[in-house]
């Protein structure tokens, strides 16, 4: 039953209630001698007084009054099903309409007006409330109507026109986030039961818990959690800058076992993983919602939670993938105007394959947006592969074909096809399967440039690992123009770096300017003596680790045709390794100490940062 049709019903009753009046009027006043009569009689009495049995204004105004509230709170009824998608609609229309209809007409049949009234009331009260509470099971407490807290609520707002903050539930106290259960392919269903079991798990004890370690975590810029639930107490860690450290102030004291347990549950729930299960490897995506931006919405970030037993307990790893990519171009991440000039001709070469490498958390993603955004892109026709599993930022002009992992998809599925179309530059991500890197190197043939990306701490690393997965030698040298391979170093933080007197072994090692009088490190704290007092301050910009931020070293190796006769030779890894490394040197290709040794002549890093970043393999 529609609203149309509720209107049609309540003006049938109101013009059965008039007549019913008018009747019930005309036969009181069919005789003078026995209306006075009956008006003495009544007015003695006192239960009907006025002239006919209902004609009393101020009985029909108490009348019209709960006849009007009826058919305002069937109107609210009719709507709000019809928001809620209720399939009941029809039903609940019907059994207001009817139960109403039905006590008005037997209150205008008793001829007692204040014994009729009641009944008038139940028939109005009785469906709306019993909708209400039908309506209100299984609803949030934010989201339920006609509770203590929602009558207040609206007095206040709709008839005192008051300004008030509704009262914050138990999962918005605490930190100013939210999160979100997420996931590719994921219906939208599932995605709000998980956040909604989440958020009002045991209290919600657990979530806000979470959610605050997320705030801190984001607020110290850091990009990965780690939560380890030992058997005696819960430690955590941030990865800020690519290294981890220990978190001071995000919890002010130790986490009870209970709370600790009931966060793991929390975050395994939002995740739609198995709270119960501590041993097995799980993961799970969701969304994290925090600071509003310029335009008022609060900024999203994707996360990974990835959950695994240890010998006394279990780590949680939280992972944020965040949307953009902190540089834009070559002159962000680089500002050596002749490292760049190879970047953009490198990028815009004519044909060739060109590999981008690094370490995994060493940037790869933003290395290659960055040089895409400094392709010529609108003079030559470009297109990309990439992995629906691995979403990529998007890149203007760049025509996307992208394939399902998770489905057992691999590049080659697209590749063929992507090649047909004859694009002049192919961009393909992670290039996981042999095939498609032999593909890649018969395209060349066709004037074609193809980019790919590949895991490797530098560039000969990168060539050897190409030839240990097994492309041929021959068809690699001929391809192959160059290799840009990237490492990031973290930036002093230029409110507490301190200068310092270089050593000559530094000088000579990085190749310095050897007049080179000054470099900087991170501030040292001096201990003090016993009983004197400590004037360090902590820097609070940094969060006193002496480091903010990361910059690129980068090393680019541009394959001459000495390097491609290594390549080819029949010989073993370990010799085309050791071969390369000297003819990149001799074709004064020094790697990333170029880079480093500008960035520490410039107080951008440090000596001793650099060293950490180069000598570590996996970095």
């Amino acid at each position: 039953m529609k609203l149309d049709k509720i209107k049609k019903c309540s003006r049938f009753l109101a013009i059965l209630a008039l007549a019913t009046v008018a009747l019930t009027a005309f036969a009181d006043l069919a005789t003078a001698a026995e209306y006075d009569a009956w008006a003495k009689e009544a007015t003695t009495n006192g239960w009907r007084g006025g002239y006919g049995m209902t004609l009393c204004p101020i009985k029909l105004g108490i009348l019209l009054v709960f006849y009007l509230a009826w058919v305002a709170s069937t109107g609210w009824c009719n709507n709000d099903s019809e928001r809620l998608g209720d399939p009941d609609q029809s039903k609940w229309n019907g059994i207001n309409m009817i139960v109403f209809a039905s006590a008005f007409i037997v209150a205008l049949l008793i001829p007692i007006f204040w014994a009729g009234l009641p009944v008038v009331i139940l028939g109005w009260l009785v469906p709306i409330l019993t909708y209400v509470k039908a309506r209100n099971k299984g609803m949030l407490d934010a989201d339920k109507v006609m509770t203590p807290s929602h009558l207040s609520f609206w007095f206040k707002t709709k008839v005192l026109k008051m300004k008030v903050k509704p009262k914050p539930l138990a999962y918005e106290g605490g930190s100013s986030i939210q999160l979100e259960a997420t996931g590719l392919n994921l219906d939208e269903n599932v995605k709000m039961l998980r956040t909604v079991e989440a958020r009002n798990y045991e209290g919600s004890v657990g979530y806000n818990l979470f959610r605050e370690l997320l705030y801190h975590a984001l607020h110290a810029r850091a990009t990965e959690l780690l939560i380890d639930f030992g058997a005696e107490e819960t430690k955590f860690q941030y990865q800020i800058d690519g290294v981890y450290h220990p978190i001071n102030d995000a919890v002010k004291k130790p986490w009870p076992r209970e709370n600790a347990d009931l966060v793991a549950a929390t975050a395994k729930k939002l995740v739609g993983a198995n709270p119960d299960d501590r041993r097995s490897r799980q993961s799970g995506l969701f969304k994290v919602l925090y600071d509003k931006n310029k335009k008022g919405k609060p900024n999203t970030c994707d996360a990974t939670l990835q959950s695994a037993g240890t010998a006394t307990g279990e780590m949680f790893k939280v992972v944020f993938q965040f949307k953009t990519a902190s540089f834009k171009n070559v002159s962000e991440i680089c500002d050596d105007p002749d490292r760049q000039e190879k970047m953009r001709a490198l990028i815009n070469s004519d044909k060739g394959l060109v590999v981008l490498a690094s370490a995994p958390h060493q940037g790869l993603k933003t290395l290659t947006t960055v040089m895409f955004n400094t392709a010529d892109r609108f003079t030559r026709d470009f297109s990309g592969v990439e992995d629906v599993q691995r979403p990529y930022e998007f890149i203007e002009n760049i025509t996307t074909f992208k394939y399902d992992s998770a489905k057992g998809q691999t590049p080659m599925d697209v590749l063929p096809d992507v090649y047909f179309r004859e694009p002049k530059v192919v961009l393909v991500r992670d290039m996981v399967t042999l095939d498609a890197w032999k593909l890649a190197c018969d395209e060349v043939k066709n004037d074609r440039l193809i980019i790919s990306t590949f895991r490797a701490p530098d560039a000969v690393s990168a060539i050897i690992a190409l030839l240990k997965f097994g492309v041929e030698p021959e068809s690699l040298a001929s391809a192959l123009t160059a290799v840009m391979a990237q490492k990031l170093v973290r930036k002093l933080c230029e409110t507490c770096k301190e200068d310092v007197k270089p050593d000559p072994r530094v000088i000579q090692q990085l190749g310095l300017d050897p007049k080179t009088e000054t470099i900087y490190r991170k501030r040292v704290h001096e201990p003090v003596e016993p009983g004197q007092r400590d004037y360090y301050v902590p820097c609070e910009d940094c969060r006193d680790i002496g480091f903010k931020g990361r910059v690129a070293v980068f090393d680019l190796l541009e394959i001459n045709d000495d390097m491609r006769q290594v390549i080819a030779a029949n010989a073993d890894l370990a010799k085309k390794e050791q071969a390369l490394r000297q003819l990149a040197l001799k074709s004064g290709q020094r790697g990333y100490l170029v880079d480093g040794a500008r960035l520490v002549q410039k107080g951008v890093t440090s000596y001793e940062e650099l060293v950490r970043c180069l000598s570590n393999k996996s970095k």
